[in-house]
């Protein structure tokens, strides 16, 4: 018996699945053409409106402005219309230097290039290489040849880094003339912080606040980092202790009956 072509009464057919084969090959050649012809068009427009020059822009201190105008011209892909500024400005952003890049047409074919430089803060690491730090707390390159290695110090695992960051700035906002070389703190939690280069100042694990504090009360009064000082323990409940330069921990002279607190 024949197999039905139809079903009488009702509002189709079936098609043998040869047709929808046919159909298939034919819509896919229909977009085909219509791809080859798009991307024909497309290499047509970017020879005729090329993009001839890339212009920048910004406050250039650790990036060569032509250097970078060359590598962003040998990655650009397509003319002055189809050119991805998106793709570019993000390839663009992973370079060391790079904060932030914005990038815009103008006609008749240049491209635009403002650019944001990292501006280094601090050096961080936590037993390895020092790497910088920008006023926003982002680690954004190993430190190399070249670049500044006069910044503060920030030692201690990546999780205190930003404590780091506002420990610094307290000490620099109140220690103003003194220059805050390092700041660390250990894996037991306890703080210190270098002044000059030369002194430490031992805050020990609590207390912060109120330990700076009593220091500052004292340091208006006796000038202690002005003089031939070496070390400053802060974690004496009612005191501190100061050696002075050439001595040891047996030569500290405490300014409290009391024994150091051991945090």
């Amino acid at each position: 018996m024949a197999r039905p072509s139809g079903r009488e009464g009702g509002g189709f057919r079936y098609l043998p699945r040869a047709r929808y084969l046919v159909a298939g090959a034919v819509v896919l050649a229909v977009l085909g053409g219509l791809w080859a012809n798009l991307d024909a068009a497309r290499k047509w427009l970017d020879r005729q409106a090329p993009v001839r020059k890339v212009a920048m822009n910004g406050d250039f201190r650790h990036t060569d402005p032509q250097a970078l105008a060359r590598w962003m011209g040998d990655r650009l892909e397509g003319g002055f219309f189809t050119a991805d500024l998106t793709r570019l400005q993000v390839r663009t952003e992973e370079r060391p230097w790079i904060r932030s890049v914005r990038i815009r047409r103008q006609w008749p074919d240049t491209l635009r290039v403002r650019v944001e430089e990292q501006q280094p803060r601090a050096l961080w690491s936590h037993g390895g290489q020092w790497r910088l730090v920008n006023e926003a707390g982002v680690v954004f390159k190993p430190l190399g040849r070249g670049d500044p290695g006069d910044l503060p110090r920030l030692a201690g695992p990546r999780a205190d880094l930003d404590a780091l960051l506002e420990r610094l700035a307290v000490l620099k906002e109140r220690l103003g003339g003194h220059r805050i070389t390092r700041v660390r703190v250990d894996a037991r939690g306890a703080w210190m912080a270098e002044v000059d280069g030369r002194v430490a100042l031992h805050f020990g694990r609590r207390n912060w606040k109120q330990r700076l504090a009593r220091f500052l009360r004292v340091e208006r009064e006796w000038r202690l980092l002005e003089r031939a000082v070496s070390r400053i323990d802060l974690r004496y409940p009612d005191g501190l202790a100061v050696a002075t330069t050439g001595q040891g921990t047996r030569g500290d002279r405490a300014a409290t009956g009391h024994p150091p607190n051991k945090g």
